[in-house]
């Protein structure tokens, strides 16, 4: 009689996970406005799935604060506040300071020619307008930054900062003279990792994202703009 397989440690992710999943980068990619009104039925019809693992995708990004439950029913996506806009980024500053003075010691020639293209890449889609590329290549940069820093608990860390930054990022890219200073301080960034001058990218790296966080602040403030 043979033996029945044992349980694997590991399970796959659930249907509700992969629902949670798939409406968080539905967010991230503005696909899902601020304030848009999510309905239990109507999603699982449009995903073509039972309502329950939508039920409980909903409940979980309430539960994270994504979204927030209407009292008529429904959820709604919510928006960012200024507040928490100046709390990620603040941080996200003083952990990409650190990250681009471990770069500027340890990067690797492979990355350095990676960072390289992809600042020209960036300048094309500049001149071209366009908004998708510079945030898809403003996302990849700062991803190649973080490897080259070589620091996995680093990245880790920088990676719980995402989601925020897609959202911010969407903004700040949908406006021509926010890109080209952009464009500036990655060219110098750059230019100084290459350089191998830590304190030098160091200052860089904060000063771009304060910049960036300053920007967008004033933004949301006096255009009363919603992420």
């Amino acid at each position: 009689m043979s033996k029945s397989k044992p349980d694997p440690p590991f399970k796959r992710r659930s249907l509700g996970q992969e629902v949670t999943l798939h409406l968080k980068r539905m967010v991230k990619a503005g696909q899902l406005k601020p304030n848009m009104r999510l309905v239990e039925e109507r999603l699982a019809r449009e995903l073509g799935i039972s309502r329950t693992p939508v039920r409980e995708a909903l409940h979980r990004l309430e539960q994270e604060g994504l979204l927030s439950k209407r009292p008529r029913g429904g959820y709604l996506v919510r928006p960012l506040t200024p507040e928490e806009v100046e709390d990620a980024l603040g941080v996200r500053a003083a952990l990409e300071g650190y990250a681009a003075e471990l770069a500027a010691a340890n990067a690797e020639a492979e990355v350095l020619e990676r960072l390289e293209v992809n600042v020209a890449a960036f300048e094309q889609a500049l001149a071209g307008q366009d908004e998708a590329g510079l945030i898809a290549l403003n996302s990849e940069f700062h991803l190649l930054l973080y490897e080259a820093a070589g620091s996995p608990l680093l990245t880790r860390m920088l990676g719980e900062l995402q989601e925020i930054v897609e959202r911010i990022s969407r903004a700040i890219y949908s406006n021509v003279d926010a890109g080209l200073w952009s464009d500036n301080d990655h060219r110098n960034l750059l230019e100084a990792i290459k350089a191998g001058q830590t304190d030098v990218a160091a200052g860089l790296a904060k000063n771009h994202v304060t910049h960036g966080a300053q920007w967008i602040l004033s933004r949301m403030i006096d255009e009363k703009l919603e992420l």
